[in-house]
């Protein structure tokens, strides 16, 4: 045969579809003529396939048109029509290849069957029936029919399966399927089939030739040269419920409208936030997402994605404090769910660190109060949503500690794990918090009582009068609980009485799992009351004022004195840490004379001229590593004289007797020096 000079296809050709290893390339068929020959309405078709190496003849110089064509052979010609990318080619194989193996299909044709599951033009239940009726047998082969071929092809070529059935000219319409007439009238209308078939009928239950195949095929390469043929792609919203690696798979799973859908996710998806290309990781739980998918057939996956699109990134989150930082927070979150146990001042498990930007107009609130940035502290617990630009819109601070004032408006402790009050605060709403094992002072309150309750992150912990204390406390140990005979058992209502540097005598509880420690940091064990008695120590409190570390001291070390801010340097990059440099005013401990400075790390944003109190510790070297019963007195807004020497703590003097002048201003004046503690107040 003449050659045609078209571009060249590499393909399989039809004599090697059919298992025949040592077929020729011969152009010209001794049973395929142009003129005067049974098959020369096929001659045109057969000869540019062939001259284009997508068709081939047997050995024997033969083209043996009338010969039937196989599944596999006819799906191989699709794929050649289709010219899928490389890379959907090993997905689609990488997807179906095991199906394929487990329904008998001839490796050289595992591609082509593999690509006609994942376009959908093929399905698995398909797939199956076809190696049950013998479509892979090499010996003993069964063929499908030309009603099973036009199928194929329409579908493969996306063609719609309502076509116009007046098209269709055959005599024997009537028995054709409606899926067939719908197929097979847009095959039809795309020139692919003629609109009579042979001899007036299509005969669909027959197999298809080789001679009608090159037809079809030849037919079906023009058709999609002028139309551009790709896996046909369906869109969906929804609500990302898990993207991830699900049994080594990656996959996105979203909801929509109460039913789920899941799609597998390749090297080819991309991800996209509004005009930014993103990463698979950028798709979280929560977010709102449009996903373009090639539509499976078959599966448990509704498809394969080919771009998801983060449509609203706006996620409900909890999460820790980090550190804060210039219009940004880093937090440790996770996703918020009803399924997370808030009933503990333990920390919830979290997932992610990130450092996020606030947007400009964020709102933060801590029971109805606005707050800044500044106001949320290290460990606070806080709920936050993100915008489609992942910046945090909203803020619900949940602190680690703080003093809620209101309106008991009902106490519910019929069950344990369900147990919980609520409180109306100024903003005129209810606010519910947790009643657990720790919560105190229930037997005090009483519904409409008008309460400060103390709270840890969700859980109420007590009225907050009970609460409030110093977490240090400097004192000499003048007495203890009597009905035990060492401190190293853990026993409840165990007590010391403390006289502390200001001359009073107060009792401290022992919290269950106390320790003792030297001034070094080593653990005491087997230590007696009648030992304890009389020595200097540092009381560690936790939130409920019982004992949780009691520090052997050096009583030479211990210290009162009030003190003048004369400098103030931050160092914690915005993360409130400030180095404070106080000079003593006076103070009973030689070790920090009148007019010595000595500098102070502390959370405090103490301001210049401040004159504030306390008692406390010092190390060896004279430095500040406890306090306790800090005041904050007054800022007289100039520098003071000091005392010309140590006093004991009963004759120290007004801090107004060190004034050069008597120029103060007594409404000038922050409440304490304390902030209660750093307890916030609602």
């Amino acid at each position: 045969m003449k050659s045609n000079n078209l571009k060249r296809a590499v393909a399989l050709g039809l004599a090697a579809l059919m298992l025949a290893p040592s077929a020729t390339f011969a152009k010209e068929f001794k049973d395929v003529k142009k003129k005067n020959n049974k098959y020369s309405w096929a001659y045109d078709a057969i000869d540019k396939l062939s001259d284009n190496n997508i068709i081939n003849g047997h050995p024997d110089g033969e083209f043996k048109p009338a010969e039937s064509v196989s599944l596999e052979e006819l799906l191989q010609l699709i794929k050649q029509v289709l010219r899928p990318s490389d890379q959907e080619l090993k997905t689609a194989k990488e997807k179906y290849s095991k199906i394929a193996k487990d329904n008998g299909v001839n490796s050289w044709a595992e591609e082509a069957i593999c690509l006609a599951l994942h376009r959908g033009y093929l399905d698995e239940s398909s797939l199956k029936k076809a190696n049950e009726r013998g479509f892979f047998k090499i010996s003993g082969r069964e063929y499908p029919t030309r009603s099973d071929i036009a199928i194929f092809f329409a579908r493969a070529l996306q063609l719609s399966p309502n076509g116009n059935t007046s098209l269709l000219k055959h005599k024997d319409k009537d028995k054709m399927s409606e899926t067939l007439k719908g197929y097979l009238s847009s095959l039809v209308d795309a020139k692919i089939f003629a609109s009579t078939g042979s001899d007036g009928n299509f005969e669909g239950d027959r197999a298809i030739t080789r001679a009608e195949t090159a037809i079809i095929t030849k037919a079906s390469f023009d058709y999609a040269e002028k139309n551009k043929i790709e896996a046909k792609t369906e869109k969906i919203k929804g609500t990302v419920i898990l993207s991830s690696k699900l049994n080594n798979v990656n996959v996105v799973i979203i909801e929509t409208k109460g039913s789920k859908y899941s799609f597998d996710i390749d090297s080819n998806t991309k991800y996209k936030l509004k005009d930014k290309d993103i990463k698979l990781e950028d798709v979280k739980a929560g977010q709102e997402v449009e996903i373009e998918y090639v539509k499976a057939k078959s599966g448990e996956r509704e498809g394969t994605a080919k771009t998801i699109t983060v449509t609203n990134s706006m996620l409900n989150m909890v999460g820790y404090v980090n550190s804060k930082g210039n219009n940004q927070i880093t937090l440790r979150y996770r996703e918020n769910s009803d399924s997370i146990n808030f009933r503990t001042t333990s920390k919830i498990s979290t997932s992610d660190t990130k450092t996020f930007d606030l947007d400009k107009n964020v709102k933060i609130k801590a029971y109805g109060k606005d707050l800044k940035l500044e106001d949320i502290s290290v460990d606070d617990l806080v709920e936050f949503k993100t915008n489609s630009d992942n910046k945090i819109t909203e803020i619900t601070v949940f602190p680690k500690e703080a003093n809620v004032t209101g309106r008991i408006i009902s106490v519910d402790t019929s069950n344990k794990d369900r147990a919980s009050l609520k409180i109306r605060l100024k903003d005129n709403k209810d606010y519910e918090f947790y009643i657990t094992n720790s919560t105190r002072d229930l037997d005090r309150i009483t519904i409409n009582d008008n309460i400060t309750l103390y709270v840890n992150y969700k859980v109420a912990m007590g009225l907050a009068s009970n609460n409030q204390t110093n977490t240090n406390v400097v004192g000499d140990i003048v007495g203890y609980s009597g009905d035990e005979s060492s401190f190293t058992n853990i026993r409840s209502n165990r007590y010391i009485d403390i006289i502390t540097t200001d001359g009073y005598t107060r009792k401290y509880y022992l919290a269950d799992r106390y320790e003792i420690k030297s001034y070094n940091g080593v653990k005491q064990t087997q230590v007696t009351e009648s030992y304890l008695k009389g020595k200097s120590v540092l009381l560690s409190l936790n939130s409920f004022g019982d004992v949780e570390t009691i520090t052997l001291v050096d009583s030479n070390l211990k210290f009162s004195a009030m003190f003048q801010v004369v400098s103030k340097v931050d160092v914690g990059y915005n993360y409130n840490v400030f180095k404070i440099g106080l000079r003593v005013i006076q103070s009973d401990n030689t070790k920090i004379e009148p007019g010595k400075v000595i500098y102070f790390q502390t959370g405090q944003n103490l301001d210049l001229y401040d004159v504030v109190s306390f008692d406390g510790y010092l190390n060896y070297d004279g430095e500040i590593i406890a306090d306790s019963n800090n005041k904050y007195i007054e800022n007289p807004r100039v520098y003071l004289n000091y005392a010309n020497r140590t006093t004991n703590k009963k004759d120290f003097q007004d801090y107004r007797y060190f004034l050069n002048t008597n120029r103060y201003n007594s409404d000038y004046n922050r409440n304490n020096f304390n902030k209660n503690n750093g307890v916030p107040n609602f």
